[in-house]
């Protein structure tokens, strides 16, 4: 879950749901509630109609437009365009519709489904955490009355988008984890070309960014942690930004850009492996600071658990 910067603090997985529903193209202003919908499933919707239990959690409001301008050949109201999405770096405001966001006094972090109870050491600092190993997903279903409704609960007979899938850490830094890392399945196809490409350009060993996308995320593209990693390399938001990355749910731009940032650790730490993938999960500032793997569990099972799968995919492609 690397960031070149510092680590970011926890996301709450309601605030992601939050400003999905922000950004979705309605004309008025409202809130985000949290209900229990019939069947006892968390719901997060725009319109409290039809559920139970339900508490306002945030409230959001488009600011009023601007007074139109009338020209010589007529006095309609000018359009509003759809801009270009302007340069990372240009001073561009926009002129997409702003949306204003204000949470809710006394709001709670709602729960995300739990599929385990085991506890991990985080890559940083020395304090211990009582962080629950999670795992779930948040759908979005848009229904014909206008009604956007976020769930944790995999809906059945209708349709649905899966937003994200929200895992508490990466796949090989529980370590508490059960998985055998020297015999679990080995995933060879999943992102094939992307994954050559990327070895390729950035010059990093092919079984080696193979083994991190699989101790990352397992191959999900989707894959979004309680710290904000996101995609298939676990990518943090200022790492992605740093390594050009603008849609991080890409499985092309989020390989590219792991390649890329994993290439940048190598070539600062003279290409050794082992203090590469330490400072990828635990930060380069930390490998410095120890003068090799940093003295956390996470970060020394992480470390061996890549190994072992770069050594296994290197095996198999000869």
């Amino acid at each position: 879950m690397p960031d070149i910067r510092t680590r970011r603090r926890p996301r709450s997985a309601w605030l992601c749901a939050a400003a999905l529903l922000l950004l979705a193209p309605q004309a008025f202003a409202g809130g985000l509630f949290r209900c229990s919908g019939k069947n006892g499933e968390l719901a997060y919707t725009n319109r409290p109609a039809g559920y139970a239990n339900c508490t306002q959690v945030s409230s959001y409001s488009e600011p009023p437009p601007k007074a139109p301008v009338a020209t010589a050949a007529t006095a309609a109201p000018a359009s509003m365009p759809n801009a270009p999405v302007p340069e990372r770096t240009a001073a561009v405001k926009s002129t997409q519709p702003q949306w204003h966001y204000n949470d809710a006094a006394g709001s709670k972090t709602p729960a995300v489904a739990a599929a385990g109870a085991a506890t991990a050491t985080p890559a940083e600092g020395d304090k211990k955490a009582d962080n629950k190993v999670l795992r779930g997903a948040v759908y979005k279903i848009s229904k014909a009355n206008g009604i956007t409704e976020y769930t944790n609960i995999r809906p059945s007979g209708r349709r649905y988008q899966v937003l994200f899938t929200y895992i508490s850490t990466c796949y090989a830094c529980d370590i508490r984890s059960k998985v055998n890392f020297t015999t679990t399945r080995l995933n060879r196809d999943a992102y094939r070309a992307e994954i050559a490409a990327a070895a390729i350009e950035f010059s990093v060993d092919e079984a080696l960014l193979r083994a991190v996308v699989h101790a990352e995320s397992a191959f999900n593209p989707n894959a979004l942690s309680n710290k904000g990693a996101q995609g298939l390399m676990q990518l943090m938001p200022g790492t992605a930004d740093d390594m050009g990355v603008d849609n991080p749910f890409d499985a092309t731009q989020n390989i590219r850009g792991g390649a890329q940032y994993l290439a940048y650790l190598l070539k600062n730490f003279q290409g050794d492996e082992r203090l590469a993938v330490a400072a990828y999960n635990a930060g380069p500032g930390n490998v410095q600071k120890y003068g090799g793997v940093p003295p956390f569990d996470e970060t020394r099972v992480y470390v061996s658990r890549v190994h072992t799968l770069r050594d296994r995919y290197r095996e198999t492609s000869l």
